[in-house]
C-alpha cells in the first residue's frame, strides 16, 4: 500500500547531497516556469483590455462591499445532483460524474459576460471512486494543466485511499481537462485579473457543490488541495466550517504575487503593467484564502517543497500564519518532487487520522 510505505521516516540526506537536491529541484522548476511564462498573450490591445475591465470589477465590487468583505461574494452552493457513467482506465475502475455548475455571476458584473465565452464551463466533471455502504470522503483539488483522470488519481494515490475505505471525489477545475481546451492553454488560471477571479470563484462553487452533496449523504468530508487546488480548498475551508479537516500541498495563496514573480520581461515592461498589478492584487483577496476569513476547520495541515521556485515559501509562510497553525511539514524538493518525498504520504495520513475519520492499524492508514 502506498500509504503504507510513506508512513515510514524519511532520513535526512548528508548536507552536501541535501544541497545538491535542492538546486537541482530549483532548477527543475525554473525551466517549468520558463516553459508556462511562454504561455502567456502578447502585449498587445488585450493587455489594455485587461485593465480597464479589471478597474470596472474592483470599482463594482467596491460598491457592493466585497473588497471589504469578501465572504459575502461567495453564496453556499446547493448539493450536487450527480450524473454517473462507469468508465474504467488500465486497472482502475471509476465513476464519470457530472453536475451542473452552481456558479452564475449577474450579467452586470464586468467579465462576466466575457468570462461566459471561454469554453464550456457550465457542467462540472469529476472522477469518483466509492464504496457501497457509507465510508468518509476524501475530496481532491488538482492543480493547474490537470485535470485527466488517469493523471490525477495517480498524482492523488486515489486508488490506495479507496483500497484504505474511503470514498474519493476529484472535482474537475474550470478550463481544465474536458471543461477546457488543451492542457497548455490555460485561461484559468492566466495573466487576466478578471478570469481569474471568476475562474477562481467558479471553482469554490463547485467543489463546494461536492461537499454539500457529502454532507446530505451525512458522510465526512476531508478536503486535500494541489497547488492551485490549495488555494480553492484553502478558501472553501473558510467558507465551510463543517468539514473534518483540510490538507493543502505547495499552496497558491495570493495570485497577483504570483503574476508578479512569473511575469515575463515583456510584461513588467510594458508602461501600464503597474496599474495592472496594483488592480490584480486588489482583485485577489476576494477569493484568496489570506483574504478570507482564518477557517474554523479544527484541522488544518500543510506540506511544502523547500526549493519550489513555483509557489515560493513565502506563500506558504502566509498561509501557515493566516491559519495560526504548527509548522509547516516541509521535503527537500521542488514543486513536482512531492511525488516521491515520504514527508507528504505522513502529512496527509496525518490529517486524516487527526481529522477522526481514520486510524493506524499495523502500519497502514484504514478508513473510520
Amino acid at each position: 500500500m502506498a500509504f503504507a510505505r510513506q508512513l515510514r521516516q524519511e532520513p535526512e540526506p548528508p548536507a552536501l547531497l541535501r544541497c545538491a537536491s535542492l538546486t537541482a529541484a530549483a532548477a527543475g522548476d525554473e525551466l517549468l516556469l520558463a516553459c508556462f511564462q511562454q504561455l502567456h498573450t502578447g502585449v498587445d490591445g488585450a493587455f489594455a483590455t485587461a485593465v480597464d475591465e479589471s478597474q470596472r470589477l474592483a470599482d463594482h465590487l467596491e460598491r457592493r462591499g466585497v473588497l471589504a468583505n469578501p465572504d459575502s461574494w461567495h453564496l453556499p452552493s446547493p448539493p450536487a445532483v450527480l450524473e454517473e457513467t462507469l468508465r474504467r482506465i488500465g486497472h482502475i475502475s471509476f465513476s464519470h460524474a457530472t453536475y451542473a455548475s452552481a456558479y452564475r455571476p449577474e450579467a452586470a458584473v464586468p467579465g462576466a459576460a466575457r468570462y461566459a465565452e471561454q469554453t464550456h464551463n457550465d457542467t462540472v466533471h469529476a472522477w469518483v471512486l466509492r464504496h457501497p455502504d457509507p465510508a468518509p470522503w476524501v475530496v481532491c483539488v488538482h492543480g493547474a494543466g490537470m485535470g485527466d483522470p488517469f493523471a490525477d488519481m495517480v498524482v492523488f494515490r486515489a486508488t490506495s485511499l479507496h483500497a484504505a475505505g474511503f470514498n474519493v471525489a476529484i472535482p474537475v477545475l474550470p478550463h481544465h481537462g474536458p471543461r477546457g481546451v488543451g492542457r497548455f492553454s490555460l485561461a484559468f488560471p492566466g495573466d487576466d485579473p478578471v478570469l481569474n477571479l471568476h475562474g477562481a470563484s467558479q471553482a469554490i462553487a463547485d467543489v463546494r457543490a461536492m461537499v454539500a452533496y457529502i454532507a446530505e449523504r451525512g458522510e465526512r468530508c476531508v478536503l486535500y488541495g494541489l497547488s492551485l487546488g490549495g488555494y480553492v480548498a484553502a478558501a472553501i475551508a473558510a467558507l465551510e466550517p463543517d468539514l473534518a479537516g483540510i490538507v493543502v500541498g505547495v499552496p497558491v495563496v495570493d495570485m497577483a504575487d504570483l503574476m508578479r514573480t512569473h511575469t515575463p520581461a515583456r510584461f513588467a515592461r510594458h508602461p501600464r503593467y503597474d496599474e495592472f498589478f496594483d488592480l490584480a492584487s486588489r482583485l485577489d483577496p476576494v477569493t484568496s484564502p489570506v483574504g478570507l476569513p482564518p477557517p474554523s476547520v479544527p484541522v488544518r495541515r500543510i506540506w511544502a517543497g523547500r526549493a519550489d521556485r513555483l509557489v515560493r515559501p513565502g506563500q506558504v509562510t502566509r498561509l501557515r500564519e493566516h491559519w495560526g497553525m504548527a509548522p509547516v511539514s516541509w521535503y527537500q524538493g521542488g514543486h513536482l518532487g512531492f511525488f516521491v518525498a515520504p514527508t507528504v504520504g505522513r502529512c496527509v495520513a496525518d490529517t486524516l487520522v487527526a481529522s477522526g475519520v481514520a486510524r493506524r492499524r499495523e502500519g497502514r492508514l484504514v478508513a473510520v
